[in-house]
Parts: structure tokens; C-alpha cells; sequence
């Protein structure tokens, strides 16, 4: 044990040493946080807020994080901690999770490597030393892009579906009546069932129960405008006359 200690203090592995403890601590905020823990006897402390702070820490700051990890490409790191750009950095697909957990993996990686190098195949030179630290980092990288890729999904930012994108859908009207100013309708969205505001410019045309087809969504009304199905599947099937 106390030979372990010795060795993760010698340089280069010192360096990684030094950030390996100032990610252990921010995972322990970052648990702390997540169980709620009332530390102090019920004193306010702002667990999220010195988490993100040491997060800021990890990436370099707010802005222009992560740039000792990257190469190539303009970095946005916000305060969430994550990474917008290109380069190698998402080349390697270490953006596709927070930077705060593709730097903690990096660390990680880095340390045991440097660790295991200066113990077995280090030489007496210092420039040595120098080497292995910055082969530590280059080879850390596309193994923690590997152990990555598998929960990169998890992470995966969805985005919602627009008030245009249910436009030629149909929906099923709910209320006893819709005209230009009330009614509402159902409309199915891969298994889930959405309640939708919807407006007819020719009322008395729909009922409840009845189908029609979205033909656009009204800005000022904040609802979609519908027509009823029935009639427009009429009007396309009825041949034109000469």
C-alpha cells in the first residue's frame, strides 16, 4: 500500500494523480446530491453548486473547456458540462456523453498507464518521464472512447416533435362540437396519446367521434385547424369532370 502511495506521488504520475482527486471529490458531490444528504445539521449547503464549480474546474471553465483533450475545432463547454465542437475530441465520440465523465474516464486511464509504466518499463532518464505522461494521455484517449460507446445512448439528446410535424395526421375529435374558436381531439404518437386543441372554420361539420385530418396549426390560436375526413377522402376520390 504505502508503495502505491509513493508511486502515484512520483512525476508523471503525480499529475494525474492531483485531477484523479479532484474528480473523486466531484463524484462525491455529485452523489451527495443525488441522495439528498442534509449535511450540517440541516444547514443550507449548495451541494449542486460546488459540484459545478468543480466540474468548471475539470473543463477548464465555463467557456473553453476541455481544450488539453482536443485538438482541432472551436469548444463550448456550458455549465452542464458539456461539449459542443469537432476535431478529434467528437471524432473519437468522447462528446456523445458529458465532459465531465469522458475527462474522469481519461484520468482514470491515464493514471493507471502512467502508474504501471514508470513501475515496469520506465528508464532513468527524465525526459523519460516526460514521454510516458504524454503517451499516458494519447493512449487514454481511444480507450475511454471505447469504453464509452456504450452507454452514449443514454445521453442522447431527443428532440421533441414541432406543432408542424403532426400537419396530414389524422385525429379524433373529442368534444361535442368544434368550430373557430373552440374544440379539442386525440391524436396518436408512437403508442402515446396526445390531446390537441383544434379549430374548423365550418362548424357543425365534426362531432365527437368523428375523424379529421390536420391541415395546419394557427399561431394566433394556438391550435391546429382540421377539416373532416370523410370529406376530403370524398373530394379525392371523386373523379374530375371534363
Amino acid at each position: 500500500m504505502n508503495e502505491l502511495v509513493v508511486a502515484s506521488l512520483q512525476f508523471p504520475t503525480v499529475v494525474f494523480t492531483i485531477v484523479l482527486g479532484i474528480v473523486l471529490v466531484y463524484w462525491l458531490f455529485v452523489l451527495i446530491g443525488a441522495l439528498d444528504i442534509d449535511l450540517l445539521g440541516g444547514g443550507d449547503v449548495d451541494v449542486s453548486g460546488a459540484a459545478k464549480g468543480i466540474g468548471d474546474v475539470l473543463t477548464g471553465g465555463a467557456k473553453g473547456g476541455a481544450e488539453a483533450f482536443h485538438a482541432g475545432g472551436d469548444v463550448d463547454v456550458d455549465v452542464d458540462g458539456d461539449v459542443d465542437g469537432g476535431g478529434l475530441w467528437h471524432g473519437l465520440g468522447l462528446g456523445d456523453v458529458p465532459v465531465t465523465i469522458s475527462v474522469s474516464l481519461i484520468t482514470l486511464i491515464a493514471w493507471c498507464g502512467a502508474l504501471l509504466s514508470m513501475h515496469y518499463v520506465a528508464g532513468t532518464a527524465a525526459w523519460w518521464s516526460v514521454v510516458i505522461l504524454v503517451l499516458a494521455v494519447v493512449i487514454a484517449l481511444p480507450i475511454a472512447a471505447v469504453l464509452i460507446r456504450p452507454i452514449a445512448p443514454v445521453f442522447a439528446v431527443k428532440e421533441g416533435k414541432s406543432n408542424a410535424d403532426y400537419v396530414g395526421h389524422a385525429c379524433t375529435i373529442t368534444t361535442g362540437r368544434v368550430d373557430d374558436s373552440f374544440g379539442q381531439a386525440t391524436i396518436e404518437d408512437g403508442g402515446t396519446v396526445l390531446i390537441i386543441a383544434v379549430r374548423c372554420d365550418e362548424p357543425g361539420v365534426l362531432a365527437r367521434g368523428d375523424k379529421a385530418l390536420i391541415i395546419d396549426f394557427d399561431r394566433d390560436r394556438q391550435a391546429y385547424v382540421v377539416e373532416p375526413a370523410a370529406d376530403l377522402l370524398a373530394g379525392a376520390a371523386r373523379p374530375e369532370q371534363p
